[in-house]
């Protein structure tokens, strides 16, 4: 029972954190009790995360200093009391239960999830891996890898006191709190907009679109990003048409801690910063919002220049000077910008590319765009033509409607992301993505003004969610069998993580002494012996890129990062030139290395499908011998 404890407790100190800050800015009163319930755990979450930055640069990542965060965060839920003369909540009819319905089945779906041990490769392989060492170190450490390292990692450090307090029950189970997070917003939003039937029905688009299936239940940061941003816009929105300060403030929070979890933070403050420069006042209200987003996200971009000379590291290598740190160097630059980032792009940065991406990544997208498995479903397709026929009806009314702002920090945000940022991923939208259905949804609604235009809309929602919620149920099963069948952690593990057999050699006999090199990135949460995760163009200390092949440095290398043994793929043929299978294989021969391990590794194409054919492959664990083999 800690664990749910635990999530409960940090959902308090979330709720208690985020209303404060809406009494401090005094927006409360003109919020309504369940969106200011929803505006504070989103606000609440950021705010967390922003705390435990500092608090593990101090080295309290100890339970004794989480535990009291929490308990004190949690104090500010009297800023919550609902008020005395609050009216009773809505009736609601057949239509608007059945959806309310469907929206749980969606939930059940996700609590399975969460009620089973991680096993999404990102989250295994960064997201609660670092979390997980940050605690064993009891403090904040830097970790120079590009991409999934040294990054803004303000959505992680919730994951620490979840892990910290409540083990892996907690972290996952918080993950499913946050993620739904996300769902209760939303509705609080469209209801801004949208009738209850409608506002149901885009929620429950929303929250069965294959990229919040896929992210929202693991440790991917995307759907907790996206509270973030849905605040932020509907802040900026009310800043251009009130003129307040106190809303840009607000927007300029939010939007912080969206660019304090993820690079691509950065677009959405440009995005939302043209909306609150529009207008009169825009000077003091853009320096209020500029300022409220340095401060709240801020933080992570001035860690990565203390340690490494760029506050985006390593994007702006050979125009900033880096020192001699050895993080980086030009070999590993150019692989990352060539190799890297190229096989992440599928079609040209082109104005007719900008136009064509969101149709193409619906119907058949390249495999880069992964908008099959984690994409965002038909819905905006299909329900296109009913918004834009809402747009000519009322286009006398598009430039001064309250969602005109909104719109246009979509609109720039897949700008700047298209033309600027390094993935082509359909996922890495997903923080927009709530804005989107509320914009299509709205203008589709404008123009069902009679029952044969209300009953085409509807049928588009059905047919979406009846696709949609099919595939959920599919992607639940996996967990499903898990928590129904009683299955243990291990089993669990070793049906979904295909080299899992060597975690459970590795954890039982390595010792705390020894440190693991690998590459393998979704072992890095599983394995309790210390690890060196190593990417072939993320990260220079131990260089194992294809060109690179030099043992004894490599050897150097090793022992300087204090490896003692290695965890390998032993391909067959032998990979040649593919990543470090030179490197260690020079090792052997020099006679570096002694075999201590060898596993069968049965491989899976999907863990959702688990009849799709199998492969094998095998596994070494070897020994680091000393110097002396060095001749």
């Amino acid at each position: 029972m800690t664990a749910p404890l635990i999530v409960a407790l940090q959902t308090l100190c979330c709720l208690g954190l985020g209303a404060t800050i809406l009494r401090l800015f005094g927006v409360s009163e003109s919020l309504d009790w369940g969106a200011r319930a929803c505006w504070s755990f989103a606000l609440g979450t950021g705010v967390l995360g922003w705390l435990l930055f500092p608090a593990g640069v101090l080295g309290l990542f100890d339970g004794t200093a989480l535990a009291l965060l929490l308990a004190a965060g949690a104090c500010g839920v009297i800023f919550l009391r609902r008020p005395s003369s609050a009216i009773a909540g809505p009736r609601f009819d057949r239509v608007q239960w059945a959806l309310l319905g469907l929206i749980g089945v969606a939930a059940a779906f996700d609590l399975l999830e969460g009620l089973s041990p991680p096993a999404d490769g990102d989250s295994l392989a960064y997201h609660f891996q670092l979390a997980k060492r940050f605690l064993a170190a009891g403090r904040l450490e830097f970790v120079p890898r590009a991409l999934d390292g040294a990054v803004p990692l303000l959505v992680q450090m919730t994951y620490v006191p979840a892990l910290g307090l409540g083990g892996e029950g907690a972290l996952t189970l918080w993950t499913f709190v946050s993620g739904w997070g996300l769902a209760a917003l939303f509705y609080t939003v469209c209801r801004r907009h949208l009738d209850i039937t409608w506002s149901l029905a885009a929620t429950l688009v929303l929250v069965t679109t294959p990229a919040m299936v896929f992210g929202a239940g693991s440790g991917q940061v995307e759907a907790r990003l996206a509270m973030f941003a849905a605040v932020a816009a509907v802040a900026a929105a009310s800043a251009l048409g009130t003129g307040s300060l106190r809303y840009a403030a607000l927007a300029g929070l939010a939007a912080g801690f969206f660019m304090g979890g993820k690079y691509t933070g950065l677009f959405f403050v440009a995005a939302t910063g043209v909306v609150v420069l529009a207008g009169r006042g825009w000077l003091v209200r853009g320096a209020v919002f500029a300022g409220a987003a340095l401060v709240a996200g801020g933080q992570w971009y001035g860690w990565n220049w203390y340690h490494t000379g760029d506050p985006v590291f390593p994007l702006l290598f050979g125009w900033l000077d880096y020192g001699d740190n050895g993080y980086w160097d030009t070999a590993h630059a150019e692989l990352l910008q060539t190799a890297f980032f190229g096989q992440e792009q599928a079609v040209a940065k082109n104005p007719l590319w900008f136009l064509l991406y969101p149709f193409v990544a619906t119907l058949a997208g390249p495999p880069q765009f992964e908008s099959g498995r984690t994409g965002f479903g038909p819905y905006v397709l299909l329900i296109l033509p009913f918004a834009l026929a809402g747009l000519w009806k009322f286009r006398d009314r598009v430039a001064t409607s309250p969602l005109a702002p909104i719109a246009a920090i979509v609109v720039v945000f897949f700008a700047l992301w298209f033309f600027i940022g390094s993935s082509q991923r359909v996922r890495h939208l997903l923080p927009v993505l709530p804005l989107l259905l509320l914009l299509v949804t709205t203008a589709a609604r404008k123009w069902c003004d009679g029952p044969e235009r209300l009953r085409q809309a509807a049928a588009v929602v059905a047919l979406t969610v009846a696709v949609q919620l099919a595939g959920h149920g599919l992607f639940g099963l996996n967990f499903a069998r898990h928590v129904f069948a009683g299955e243990s952690r291990d089993s669990f593990l070793r049906r979904n993580v295909p080299d899992y057999v060597a975690v459970q050699w590795i954890n039982a006999h390595l010792r705390p002494s020894d440190r693991v090199f690998l590459t393998i990135r979704n072992l890095n949460y599983l394995i309790d012996t210390p690890i060196y995760y190593a990417h072939y163009a993320g990260e220079a200390l131990i260089d194992i890129r294809p060109a690179a092949y030099d043992p004894a440095r490599f050897h150097r290398q090793l022992g300087k990062q204090g490896i003692t043994h290695l965890l390998v793929t032993e391909e067959n043929p032998p990979a040649g030139t593919v990543a470090y299978g030179r490197q260690w294989r020079g090792l052997m021969r020099m006679g570096c290395t002694e075999t201590i391990r060898r596993f069968k590794i049965e491989t899976f194409a999907s863990r959702t499908l688990p009849t799709l054919p199998k492969g094998v492959k095998w596994n070494l664990v070897l020994g680091l011998k000393d110097r002396a083999c060095i001749k």
